[in-house]
């Protein structure tokens, strides 16, 4: 299964400029610290945003989930990791993603083996 998601970065940067609060609660607290410590947060977080939603994407075939059981953290080479609470059989699935930005929009690609 395949999921892609595509946002525009200013949008997330007039969110972030408006109500940071309201975004922050769209994130897990590595995701909210990891993008926070950025230069640009909201590019950060543009970024993640594209992977949860590239990765409940990917899922809606197999099962619903919410975007926010999908929580987006960094393997030691810094390459996204994907961990999904409240996934019944979490284990059986490997879960890929790519993350991507350009300075007005960010990308991801959620794959499912």
């Amino acid at each position: 299964m395949i999921g892609i998601d595509i946002e525009e970065i200013a949008r997330f940067e007039r969110m972030y400029a408006r109500k940071p609060r309201l975004v922050q609660r769209l994130f897990s607290t590595y995701e909210w610290k990891y993008a926070t410590a950025k230069p640009k947060p909201p590019q950060t977080l543009a970024g993640f945003w594209c992977a949860k939603e590239a990765v409940v994407k990917a899922f809606s075939a197999i099962q619903l989930i919410s975007i926010h059981d999908v929580h987006i953290t960094h393997a030691s080479n810094g390459a996204p990791l994907v961990t999904i609470v409240n996934l019944q059989s979490s284990e059986a699935y490997k879960i890929q993603v790519s993350i991507s930005h350009s300075k007005q929009q960010a990308t991801a690609i959620a794959m499912i083996l």
